[in-house]
């Protein structure tokens, strides 16, 4: 990794960051529609003054931990995915300049796209949420937003973080565990857990696309080495349970916790807050003290420092 680059992760404060990136957005009269969650938090990383809404209104502990503006947004509604469906005809009395879209850019997805940008009449614009291709993305928004200067150097941390991911030593074969009670998961493949699975993790659930439910016993029989939530409460739940922390040869199942502050480190939304999970992934062992500077560089905010994956006993 080039020095100028590592030292945004690893010596200068995040303000400074910021301040090399052009400095900090602040919040003004927004005139850009996020189509999902992924795209409002690739929208709000590189020019949060511009965006109009959420699609779906962060946790109230996720707004805690962003700037005072994150909680003036409305909730709008998603266009796509990542929050309730919306009213196309609110939206367009919002008069947008322009709709940005984050995530799959597959023909089905492109073919939705266009449908909408013709009701709506704006400008469209649907970027590759693909996690290699996360620097182009940034790059990419920084061009339509009129943001270049701010996207500059965040684009090369981005590029030298998924070239360290990719380089990561491979990790154990994961169940990833959503919601309370850990029965919603991400398919292998999904854009859910593409950070472990590109850093050689071995996703266990198959059989079916993106999101899904399965049962208890369905996670007996694949028996996971580890399980991987972000859920707090399931974790703790999980910890006593001996179906879910006993494999079938009588050892224990390893179970990590990641943080979701300001959002989740591999999902939740599958977004640009991804790079926190790529950074940890490339340095396990650290402090922390990197992730939390890339997470106030990238949200602003009071990114708690402390915020760490944890393996629970």
């Amino acid at each position: 990794m080039p020095t100028t680059r590592r030292a945004l992760l690893t010596a200068l404060p995040a303000a400074a960051v910021l301040a090399s990136c052009g400095g900090s957005p602040t919040t003004g009269g927004g005139d850009v529609l996020a189509a999902g969650q992924p795209a409002a938090l690739l929208i709000w990383a590189v020019a949060r003054e511009r965006l109009l809404g959420w699609p779906r209104r962060p946790a109230p502990q996720m707004l805690a931990a962003l700037p005072a503006s994150a909680s003036a947004l409305p909730e709008l509604g998603a266009l796509t995915t990542g929050g309730a469906p919306s009213n196309l005809e609110a939206m367009a009395a919002l008069h947008p300049k322009l709709v940005i879209d984050y995530g799959n850019t597959g023909p089905e997805y492109r073919a939705l796209s266009d449908r909408l940008r013709t009701r709506l009449g704006a400008d469209w614009s649907l970027i590759d949420g693909a996690l290699d291709r996360t620097a182009e993305a940034l790059t990419e928004a920084g061009r339509l937003l009129d943001a270049e200067a701010r996207t500059r150097e965040l684009s090369g941390v981005a590029a030298d973080i998924v070239t360290r991911w990719k380089q990561a030593p491979p990790g154990p074969a994961f169940y990833y565990a959503r919601g309370n009670d850990g029965l919603e998961t991400a398919f292998t493949g999904a854009l859910a857990t593409e950070v472990l699975e590109g850093a050689g993790w071995t996703n266990i659930a198959s059989g079916s696309r993106d999101i899904g439910r399965v049962s208890r016993e369905q996670v007996a029989t694949w028996d996971p080495e580890a399980v991987v939530t972000l859920s707090r409460p399931f974790a703790m739940a999980a910890a006593a349970d001996p179906l879910w922390r006993t494999r079938r040869d009588g050892s224990r199942r390893r179970l990590l916790l990641l943080p979701e502050t300001p959002f989740g480190w591999i999902d939740r939304p599958p977004s640009v807050n991804r790079l926190l999970g790529c950074l940890w992934l490339a340095d396990p062992d650290g402090d922390g003290s990197a992730p939390a500077r890339l997470g106030q560089a990238l949200f602003g905010g009071q990114t708690p420092v402390a915020a760490r994956p944890e393996w629970i006993a």
